[in-house]
């Protein structure tokens, strides 16, 4: 205990003096959308990758870059192939409809004129260096530029405008400094006292093109969508599709995903099976480490992530059913920073593959979201434009920059996806902070396999919400013990399992199994209940109407803590409908109501499958709360789905007030 309240005063201390030194901190994330806007527009845009100049439109792009039609076109059989697959097992999935039944995209978003790729975040990724090390690469690592599929059109007179979730992330090589070292690359992404990352500093110093060279363009795409009124359990269902493509002229190319097997081949083959075994045997220390790279032969080139649960769900674990932990007896376990125990080893693989990674400690099975410019409706906006895992990996990175700008060894560690954020100095043992009410944590019985875990702070406990079939380790949160007074709108009240089908990730099957906190019969402004997965709330939602005092944000206080609740936006069944029609008056006139949700902000998180909204300025008090939102069920985010968007084009379908949202009652 000495040692974790001493290893804890030293996270503190770092933080307080890394605030201090705030003019001096490398640049590890550019997400102003002002900056962006300037650099897409002088000649970091998504057209730019495919040599196309002039309009960027996705009809222009299409028609003019073979290689991104090439792109579209096996998007769209991806697509199709996955729409058959869930035919066959019983889901029919529609572009636009009117009922609760699954929405699966409109490929005609990725070549109309209405639509473009906008670059919304750009992650300095020198650390990769340590990756790149593993092949004999001499580079720096990597810069990466995500672009985010947008739209804005003008249709009955008014302009209709938002994002979807679709993301392309343009990954470049950073080439060496003249000597092959790295020290000036990394001290290139460190303004000086004078200096500000703006888009002149930026793109005359880091990201100067003549040190950068294209690697591959990688896909994180939301393509199906489960509205909550059909999966009532779940509380809505949703599907990701990644790859990654080699773009050489217009030739374009599958790669294999890093770290992410192929498991339907795995599986038929015994023989290769056994080699990737025997090449995690070989490779533990650097499975523990964080830093591996799992040979091409084993890899799978396309892969779907699932949520809600994500962390949980068994899809998103793809060793575990290959590998029976007994399969690594026999390692020396005890020479590891992390892994333990063989269990531990096939743990620490499955959060290492793309579906593990984007599904543990991410948003929306994002980890980059990035923030909304002046388009997007005040109804619509984010708060927070990463997830809890970026947050958490940025003291690393800045740690690894500041190591390699001053010469010395960085700490090369690579925590698992969910872990809260940690002290890195030097290369000795890392020190985690708490994590936070709602934040992922290990049960004792799962942190036993692991040899460094984090406690939950705030006098919460670890608290397991979910188990999945053929999934060892469950979902876990830090949350308050039954017997807490100082439950909130928003915490979890309800504990469930899921019938994992293997086959058929699409139709696995959530049951909830009890209630473990607000026990109020009936929403009221004085007591909580507890709400359910059918109005969209996974895990349920403790639940307490706004009074006077909360519509007047009377709990905020300049200097005092942020409360844990604040009264934020409820949009029931019509919300959409005027989000998506850009129909203000009617949201205004009735379609918005007010609500209490948990507070959060770009240092306080939302729980898995939760996300920060903002409040729109125009609400009373707004000032008063700057900085904070309020956390929303992911896809109550009308830039969250796919699908029911308006549209440039005639619909068959006409989107109803109950069909966007697909709950099956107003909150």
């Amino acid at each position: 205990m000495k040692r974790l309240v001493l290893l804890f005063v030293a996270f503190a201390m770092a933080v307080f003096c890394a605030q201090a030194a705030q003019a001096s901190r490398p640049v590890t994330v550019i997400d102003d959308p002002r900056v962006l806007a300037v650099l897409d527009a002088k000649g970091y845009s998504f057209a730019g990758i495919f040599g196309v100049s002039g309009k960027d439109d996705l009809k222009t792009l299409y028609d003019a870059a073979p290689a991104y039609h090439a792109i579209v076109e096996t998007v769209a059989a991806d697509v199709a192939g996955l729409r058959a697959e869930m035919k066959a097992g019983g889901r029919p999935l529609y572009e636009m409809t009117d009922g609760n039944v699954g929405r699966i995209m409109d490929m005609r978003w990725l070549k109309t004129d209405a639509a473009r790729f906008r670059l919304v975040g750009i992650v300095n990724r020198l650390d990769r260096r340590d990756f790149a090390a593993l092949g004999g690469g001499k580079g720096c690592g990597e810069v990466r530029l995500i672009y985010r599929l947008a739209y804005s059109f003008r249709k009955n007179g008014k302009v209709l405008a938002s994002r979807l979730p679709f993301n392309f992330n343009a990954v470049y090589n950073v080439a060496p400094d003249a000597d092959g070292g790295c020290v000036g690359v990394a001290g290139r992404w460190m303004p000086q006292l004078d200096e500000a990352a703006d888009p002149g500093w930026l793109a005359g110093g880091p990201l100067e093109k003549a040190g950068l060279f294209f690697k591959q363009l990688e896909l994180n795409a939301q393509v199906v969508r489960f509205p909550s009124g059909q999966e009532t359990e779940f509380g809505g269902q949703a599907a990701y599709l990644m790859r990654i493509f080699d773009i050489d002229g217009t030739a374009v190319g599958e790669k294999p995903l890093e770290n992410t097997p192929d498991t339907v081949r795995l599986a038929q083959d015994a023989q290769l099976k056994a080699k990737l075994a025997d090449y995690v045997r070989a490779n533990a220390a650097a499975v523990d480490l964080g830093v591996y790279e799992i040979p091409d032969e084993f890899l799978a080139r396309k892969v779907i992530s699932w949520s809600t649960f994500g962390s949980a769900r068994q899809a998103n674990h793809p060793f575990t059913p290959l590998f029976e932990p007994k399969v690594f007896d026999g390692l020396d376990y005890s020479k590891f920073s992390l892994v333990r125990t063989p269990e531990a080893l096939v743990d620490r693989l499955d959060n290492g593959a793309c579906q593990g990674c984007h599904q543990a400690g991410s948003t929306a099975g994002f980890h980059f979201i990035g923030l909304d410019d002046a388009t997007t409706s005040p109804l619509n906006r984010i708060e927070v434009g990463v997830s809890p895992h970026l947050h958490a990996e940025i003291p690393r990175r800045e740690a690894w920059l500041r190591a390699i700008s001053e010469g010395k060894e960085p700490n090369r560690f690579r925590p698992l996806s969910f872990a809260p954020p940690a002290v890195w100095e030097g290369t000795s043992e890392i020190a985690y902070a708490p994590a936070e009410t709602a934040m992922p944590c290990l049960t004792p019985e799962d942190a036993v396999r692991f040899g460094n875990s984090w406690p939950c702070g705030a006098g919460t406990v670890c608290t397991p919400i979910a188990t999945a079939s053929g999934v060892r380790t469950k979902l876990a949160q830090c949350l308050l013990p039954k017997e807490s007074g100082k439950i909130f709108s928003g915490h979890p009240c309800l504990t469930g399992t899921i019938a994992s089908n293997a086959a058929q990730p699409f139709n696995d099957r959530y049951k909830t199994t009890g209630q473990f906190a607000a026990f109020a019969p009936a929403i009221s402004r004085t007591a909580y209940t507890c709400r359910p997965p059918k109005i969209g709330v996974p895990g349920g939602f403790a639940y307490r109407g706004c009074d006077a005092k909360d519509l007047a944000f009377s709990a905020f206080r300049a200097g005092k803590p942020v409360p844990s609740e604040i009264c934020g936006l409820v949009g029931g069944k019509k919300f959409d409908i005027c989000v998506a029609t850009n129909n203000f008056d009617q949201c205004l006139g009735g379609a918005v109501n007010r609500g209490n949700r948990p507070a959060c902000s770009a240092n306080h998180f939302c729980r898995e499958d939760y996300m920060c909204q903002s409040l729109p300025s125009d609400t009373p008090g707004a000032a008063k709360v700057k900085g904070i939102g309020f956390c929303s069920p992911t896809y109550f985010l009308f830039q969250m789905r796919i699908d029911n968007h308006a549209t440039p084009w005639a619909n068959t379908a006409r989107a109803s007030m109950s069909a966007g949202f697909g709950a099956s009652e107003e909150e």
